[in-house]
C-alpha cells in the first residue's frame, strides 16, 4: 500500500471517529440560581457574560425582545457570549425567560469550566459553575 493511500485511510478514520465523538456529545442547557428566576426578584437585569472553557456554545433558543447577542470565539478555547439589553426599558425583571435557553457542550472535557456574570442596574453577580446548573438539553 502506498503512502498516499495509507494517509488517505488514517484520514478518513480520524474524521470518522471524530463525526461519531461529535454525535454523542451531550448538549447541557445553562440553568440560572433560583435567587435570579424567582419572579417577585425584580432585579432590573441589563447585561450578562458567560465565559466558557474547554467547550463551545451550541445554540440560544431565545433573546428577549431589543437584546443583542455576540459570541466571541478565540483561538485560545475560552469562549465569551455576551447577551446585552438594548435600553433601559428592556431590562429583565429575572433570568426566568432565560432558564435552559443557552446550550453547551463540551462538558465532558477535563478543562471545561463555565462562569457568567449578571450586571443590575445597582449590582454585579459573578457565578461559577458550582453556582450554574448544567441539565440535559431537550
Amino acid at each position: 500500500m502506498s503512502n498516499t493511500v495509507r494517509m488517505l485511510v488514517f484520514c478518513l478514520l480520524a474524521l470518522s471517529f471524530m463525526a461519531a465523538r461529535a454525535a454523542n456529545e451531550e448538549l447541557l442547557a445553562v440553568s440560572w440560581p433560583a435567587s435570579l428566576v424567582a419572579a417577585s426578584s425584580n432585579l432590573r437585569i441589563n447585561d450578562i457574560r458567560i465565559m466558557l472553557a474547554c467547550g463551545e456554545f451550541r445554540a440560544v433558543r431565545h433573546i428577549p425582545s431589543d437584546w443583542s447577542i455576540e459570541v466571541e470565539r478565540p483561538v485560545s478555547s475560552r469562549t465569551k457570549l455576551h447577551l446585552s439589553a438594548g435600553h433601559g426599558a428592556s431590562d429583565l425583571p429575572n433570568l426566568k425567560a432565560l432558564q435552559g435557553a443557552i446550550v453547551v457542550a463540551g462538558a465532558g472535557s477535563r478543562c471545561f469550566d463555565i462562569s457568567a456574570t449578571v450586571y443590575t442596574e445597582t449590582t454585579v453577580r459573578r457565578l461559577t459553575r458550582a453556582d450554574l446548573g448544567l441539565v440535559k438539553a431537550r
